[in-house]
């Protein structure tokens, strides 16, 4: 075989390698919990966002000029190493202390919450203690992957491919241990929340490349949400008037509209937020029967939403709403 031959070859199984193993370039979105937090908490929870746009604008940078995907052979790797790997490098670096800083400030509110639960035995949170125990396996995870990164210090194409497994990883990480904060904060009460799916269940196997999944919101009851669509405007509001209305969340602090939109409810009807003792209270429909409420209900199919009833914008047992 000659030299010339022999060369192809290489190069050509490099390009391979390169297409086989390169992993997308797409990170996971950065999302913190709909929870209260001191003071203190909320400045670190910002400087680690900070921390952590500044990785983001680095990282498209990367994408957008060194591009691991344009590399063909081992001469042009070499080069982008020598420009992009300290980019890399502290891409990663902000990336790393920005997610620890959430993570530590996520995780020491849910040993809160057990320290001060210590003696009512809460239940129905195994899902809560599921999603800590994934974000501490994700955190060891993209520990090791960050190891290996360091190790390639001539070969940006892998070092790459390891930084990118290790920040996705500590990212989905801190959304774990914020999903778990979340479900803590909401006990006794149990919301069952949709999240978006952020990366492919076989992640980061050496079989194949990682891959992150486009976050789409999930639709829940789309069908349900078509047929209410024309649902007629209510009436003017009448102070004197019993109105049966289906509470469909509550909280203890504000829920924006895109969050009910993702984790919710998806219709077009009016939702009308309540604050009572500090509760925020979220309902739709204006009925002056029980019975069209509790079709509304019906028709809607939330987990923990109710029927309920207000007169003058107050609270009044159902029971003592049909007398």
């Amino acid at each position: 075989m000659n030299k010339e031959k022999l060369t192809r070859i290489i190069l050509i199984g490099f390009t391979v390698f390169i297409s086989r193993n390169l992993i997308a370039q797409e990170l996971p979105k950065v999302l913190d919990p709909p929870v209260e937090f001191e003071k203190s908490e909320i400045k670190k929870i910002e400087k680690a966002n900070e921390l952590i746009k500044s990785g983001i604008i680095t990282w498209n940078q990367l994408v957008n000029v060194y591009n691991p995907k344009d590399i063909s052979n081992p001469r042009m790797d070499s080069m982008y190493h020598a420009k992009a790997y300290p980019l890399l490098v502290q891409a990663a670096k902000n990336f790393q202390e920005g997610c620890q800083i959430k993570y530590d400030v996520f995780k020491k509110n849910s040993s809160e919450f057990w320290s001060k639960h210590k003696y009512d035995s809460p239940s129905g949170l195994e899902s809560a203690k599921a999603l800590q125990k994934e974000a501490s396996n994700y955190f060891e995870k993209a520990g090791l992957n960050r190891q290996a990164a360091a190790s390639y210090s001539r070969e940006y194409a892998k070092a790459f491919d390891r930084f990118y497994e290790a920040i996705s990883l500590e990212i989905i990480a801190v959304k774990k241990e914020g999903r778990a904060l979340q479900l803590y904060r909401d006990w006794p009460v149990h919301y069952n929340y949709v999240y978006d799916d952020d990366i492919v269940k076989n992640l980061f196997t050496k079989e194949k490349p990682a891959e992150v999944v486009a976050s789409t919101p999930v639709k829940k009851d789309s069908v349900i949400a078509q047929q209410i669509k024309k649902e007629p405007e209510p009436e003017p509001y009448d102070s004197t008037v019993v109105y049966y209305q289906v509470q469909i969340v509550a909280h203890t602090v504000p829920l924006n509209s895109s969050y009910i939109k993702m984790n919710v409810y998806d219709g077009d009807m009016p939702i009308e937020t309540l604050k009572e003792e500090g509760w925020y209270k979220y309902v739709i429909g204006r009925y002056r029967t029980f019975e069209e409420a509790n079709q509304l209900l019906k028709k809607v199919n939330i987990p923990k939403a109710f029927v309920v009833a207000y007169k003058n914008h107050k609270r009044v047992p159902i029971r003592e709403a049909a007398n």
